[in-house]
């Protein structure tokens, strides 16, 4: 967890430019890559107008084994400084300002990315990640620019995540991540890239155009993705249900000793003796410890956003069974 010196700071950049030409680097290391996921470096300057603008752009030579795996790795921090050294050799004047990470919807919400992204942003307040969805692959470009909130931030300095810690700081699944405008220099180069890619030869057949089955693989890693994500979030939730079971169990025996003490007391006291310690309890029971709640909240923010983007897909299949409908009815 964060060191305890370190406090959050408030972010000053308001928006994120990216050079198109950096941009499309991306998208076709990416999209060709797929189903690999790739993450990297993002270097570019601050300016005066509270712009993060992003000029280079540089994916580590290696897939990830898993989102944000790569980010605070020795291999990955190595070639992200060799990376620096030549682009200021080059006299670029540019400075690291967060990492891409293409990512299956929300699948990249990682212990493993979160922990990198909150340690940057204790360093660099305007520290962000480019997330890149690959669901939509070939289709539209998914980009978003996330960074962390002072409600999450705060409590991972603060390093405690029981129930009442983020109830105090108001953080859960909901506001883990703030989204941040993005503008891309020249986007019609990446239209035009992301047009060319989709461009067939026209089938033969009508009803090809369609494309019904273009999205199948795509759906069902979304499915795999939120099973898995389901699994893991009752698995956490389990032990959160044992441990208010035990609480429960322990709590009540704690309050009929407390009930029984004081009956004593009242016998002893009409006795003329001295009372028992009514603290005594404290000696011989011992409350459960709360399980950590940061996993259970970061396994909740991916379902959301898996759930949302099958949602998405489920519409879109929708309009294409109507659009099929319509044809064989008119004919």
């Amino acid at each position: 967890m964060a060191s305890k010196s370190k406090q959050y700071q408030e972010p000053t950049a308001t928006s994120i430019g990216i050079d198109s030409g950096a941009l499309l680097s991306l998208v076709r290391h990416t999209s060709e890559n797929y189903p690999s996921l790739y993450s990297g470096p993002l270097f570019g300057f601050e300016d005066d107008n509270g712009s993060v603008d992003i000029s280079h752009i540089y994916p580590y030579p290696y897939p990830d084994q898993y989102e944000g795996g790569s980010l605070r790795s020795r291999s990955g921090a190595k070639y992200q400084q060799e990376i620096l050294d030549s682009l200021k050799t080059l006299d670029y004047g540019v400075e690291f300002q967060g990492w891409f990470q293409s990512t299956l919807s929300g699948s990249f919400i990682t212990s493993q990315l979160v922990e990198s992204l909150a340690q940057q942003q204790l360093t660099n307040k305007n520290a962000f990640i480019l997330v890149h969805n690959m669901s939509s692959i070939g289709k539209e470009l998914d980009l978003k620019a996330v960074r962390l909130t002072r409600n999450f931030v705060t409590t991972y300095v603060e390093g405690k995540w029981k129930s009442k810690d983020l109830e105090t700081n108001r953080l859960s699944y909901l506001n883990i991540f703030e989204e941040i405008p993005i503008t891309i220099n020249n986007q019609a180069l990446v239209n035009l890239y992301l047009a060319s890619e989709t461009d067939t030869p026209k089938s033969t057949n009508e009803f090809d155009i369609l494309n019904l089955s273009s999205n199948h693989n795509l759906t069902a890693k979304l499915l795999e993705s939120l099973s898995g994500q389901i699994d893991s979030y009752n698995f956490d939730q389990t032990n959160f249900n044992y441990y208010q079971r035990m609480y429960s169990k322990e709590n009540l025996k704690i309050l009929q000793w407390k009930q029984n003490r004081r009956l004593e007391n009242l016998e002893r006291s009409k006795a003329g003796q001295k009372e028992l310690d009514t603290n005594e309890w404290q000696s011989l029971f011992k409350l459960p410890a709360e399980p950590s709640r940061y996993n259970n909240m970061l396994h909740s923010s991916a379902i959301d956003n898996l759930a949302d983007d099958l949602l998405k897909k489920c519409n879109e299949e929708l309009t294409k069974s109507f659009a099929i409908e319509g044809k064989f009815a008119n004919e």
